[in-house]
Protein backbone atom coordinates (compact mmCIF):
# COMPACT_ATOMS: atom_id res chain seq x y z
CA UNK A 1 0.00 0.00 0.00
CA UNK A 2 1.08 3.64 0.19
CA UNK A 3 0.04 6.83 1.91
CA UNK A 4 -3.73 6.81 2.41
CA UNK A 5 -5.54 9.17 0.00
CA UNK A 6 -7.27 10.95 2.91
CA UNK A 7 -3.89 11.65 4.53
CA UNK A 8 -2.50 13.10 1.27
CA UNK A 9 -5.65 15.21 0.88
CA UNK A 10 -5.35 16.54 4.46
CA UNK A 11 -1.69 17.49 4.02
CA UNK A 12 -2.29 19.21 0.69
CA UNK A 13 -5.50 20.98 1.73
CA UNK A 14 -3.85 22.43 4.83
CA UNK A 15 -0.64 23.31 2.97
CA UNK A 16 1.59 21.14 5.11
CA UNK A 17 5.05 20.32 3.76
CA UNK A 18 5.96 16.72 4.48
CA UNK A 19 8.26 13.92 3.60
CA UNK A 20 7.79 10.19 3.86
CA UNK A 21 10.02 7.88 5.87
CA UNK A 22 9.92 4.23 4.81
CA UNK A 23 10.73 1.41 7.19
CA UNK A 24 10.36 -2.36 7.45
CA UNK A 25 6.82 -3.56 8.16
CA UNK A 26 5.83 -3.12 11.81
CA UNK A 27 2.44 -3.67 13.46
CA UNK A 28 2.57 -0.90 16.09
CA UNK A 29 3.36 2.81 16.17
CA UNK A 30 6.22 2.19 18.61
CA UNK A 31 7.55 -0.57 16.36
CA UNK A 32 7.35 1.75 13.36
CA UNK A 33 9.22 4.45 15.28
CA UNK A 34 12.00 2.02 16.17
CA UNK A 35 12.22 0.65 12.63
CA UNK A 36 12.43 4.20 11.23
CA UNK A 37 14.99 5.29 13.85
CA UNK A 38 12.58 7.87 15.29
CA UNK A 39 12.28 8.60 19.01
CA UNK A 40 8.95 7.31 20.36
CA UNK A 41 8.17 10.71 21.89
CA UNK A 42 8.25 12.23 18.36
CA UNK A 43 5.89 9.57 17.00
CA UNK A 44 2.24 10.61 17.22
CA UNK A 45 0.22 7.42 17.55
CA UNK A 46 -3.52 7.50 17.08
CA UNK A 47 -5.89 5.49 19.27
CA UNK A 48 -9.53 5.18 18.25
CA UNK A 49 -12.03 5.36 21.10
CA UNK A 50 -15.76 4.75 20.91
CA UNK A 51 -18.98 5.13 22.84
CA UNK A 52 -22.65 4.97 21.77
CA UNK A 53 -22.30 8.54 20.46
CA UNK A 54 -19.51 7.65 18.04
CA UNK A 55 -15.76 7.82 17.73
CA UNK A 56 -13.03 10.02 19.22
CA UNK A 57 -9.43 9.85 18.05
CA UNK A 58 -6.77 10.29 20.73
CA UNK A 59 -3.34 11.33 19.43
CA UNK A 60 -0.41 10.90 21.80
CA UNK A 61 3.28 10.06 21.87
CA UNK A 62 4.02 6.42 21.00
CA UNK A 63 5.93 6.06 24.28
CA UNK A 64 2.72 6.71 26.25
CA UNK A 65 -0.67 5.04 26.78
CA UNK A 66 -3.99 6.82 26.53
CA UNK A 67 -5.68 7.33 29.90
CA UNK A 68 -9.17 6.30 28.79
CA UNK A 69 -10.71 6.90 32.21
CA UNK A 70 -9.40 10.46 32.31
CA UNK A 71 -10.49 11.14 28.71
CA UNK A 72 -13.97 9.77 29.49
CA UNK A 73 -14.29 12.05 32.53
CA UNK A 74 -13.02 15.16 30.72
CA UNK A 75 -15.26 14.60 27.68
CA UNK A 76 -18.20 13.33 29.78
CA UNK A 77 -18.43 10.24 27.59
CA UNK A 78 -18.17 6.52 28.51
CA UNK A 79 -15.35 5.79 26.05
CA UNK A 80 -13.62 2.47 25.43
CA UNK A 81 -11.13 1.20 22.86
CA UNK A 82 -12.71 0.72 19.45
CA UNK A 83 -12.70 -2.73 17.86
CA UNK A 84 -10.73 -3.86 14.82
CA UNK A 85 -13.91 -3.68 12.73
CA UNK A 86 -14.45 -0.10 13.96
CA UNK A 87 -10.91 0.76 12.81
CA UNK A 88 -11.59 -0.70 9.37
CA UNK A 89 -14.84 1.27 9.12
CA UNK A 90 -13.42 4.59 10.32
CA UNK A 91 -10.11 4.41 8.43
CA UNK A 92 -11.47 2.81 5.27
CA UNK A 93 -8.48 3.72 3.06
CA UNK A 94 -5.81 2.46 5.49
CA UNK A 95 -4.31 -0.93 6.24
CA UNK A 96 -5.89 -2.50 9.32
CA UNK A 97 -4.34 -0.99 12.45
CA UNK A 98 -2.30 1.70 10.64
CA UNK A 99 -4.26 4.64 12.01
CA UNK A 100 -3.07 8.09 10.90
CA UNK A 101 -3.25 11.03 13.31
CA UNK A 102 -5.59 13.07 11.11
CA UNK A 103 -8.95 12.15 12.63
CA UNK A 104 -10.72 15.37 11.68
CA UNK A 105 -10.13 14.54 8.02
CA UNK A 106 -11.98 11.26 8.59
CA UNK A 107 -14.76 13.28 10.30
CA UNK A 108 -13.70 12.00 13.72
CA UNK A 109 -13.37 14.47 16.61
CA UNK A 110 -9.74 14.48 17.71
CA UNK A 111 -7.97 15.18 20.98
CA UNK A 112 -4.21 15.59 21.15
CA UNK A 113 -1.93 15.06 24.12
CA UNK A 114 -0.28 18.27 25.26
CA UNK A 115 3.08 16.48 25.11
CA UNK A 116 2.99 16.75 21.30
CA UNK A 117 2.36 20.50 21.24
CA UNK A 118 5.97 21.69 21.45
CA UNK A 119 7.94 19.16 19.40
CA UNK A 120 10.17 20.44 16.61
CA UNK A 121 9.09 17.61 14.33
CA UNK A 122 6.39 14.96 14.38
CA UNK A 123 6.01 11.58 12.68
CA UNK A 124 2.79 9.59 12.27
CA UNK A 125 1.47 6.53 10.44
CA UNK A 126 0.76 7.22 6.78
CA UNK A 127 -2.05 4.65 6.55
CA UNK A 128 0.09 1.57 6.09
CA UNK A 129 2.65 -0.28 8.19
CA UNK A 130 5.72 0.73 6.16
CA UNK A 131 5.58 4.52 5.89
CA UNK A 132 5.57 7.46 8.27
CA UNK A 133 4.66 11.05 7.49
CA UNK A 134 7.29 13.49 8.78
CA UNK A 135 6.21 17.11 9.37
CA UNK A 136 7.33 20.18 11.28
CA UNK A 137 5.68 21.39 14.47
CA UNK A 138 4.02 24.15 12.45
CA UNK A 139 2.63 21.57 10.04
CA UNK A 140 1.37 19.47 12.94
CA UNK A 141 -0.36 22.54 14.40
CA UNK A 142 -2.08 23.14 11.07
CA UNK A 143 -3.22 19.52 10.83
CA UNK A 144 -4.52 19.64 14.42
CA UNK A 145 -6.10 23.10 14.16
CA UNK A 146 -9.58 21.78 15.02
CA UNK A 147 -8.40 19.33 17.69
CA UNK A 148 -8.44 19.94 21.41
CA UNK A 149 -5.18 19.63 23.35
CA UNK A 150 -5.52 17.84 26.71
CA UNK A 151 -3.30 15.86 29.08
CA UNK A 152 -4.53 12.43 27.94
CA UNK A 153 -1.56 10.10 28.31
CA UNK A 154 0.30 8.18 30.98
CA UNK A 155 3.65 6.35 30.75
CA UNK A 156 3.49 2.73 29.49
CA UNK A 157 3.08 0.28 32.35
Amino acid sequence: MSIAPTVIQALRFKGVAFDVVTHPHRATAAGSAHAAHVHENQMAKAVLLKDPGGFVLAVLPACESVDIGHVSRVLHRPLALASESDLAEAFYDCEPGAVPAVGEDYLIPTIVDEGLRHLEEVFFEAGDHERLVHISSEGFSRLMQDAEYLPISVPHR
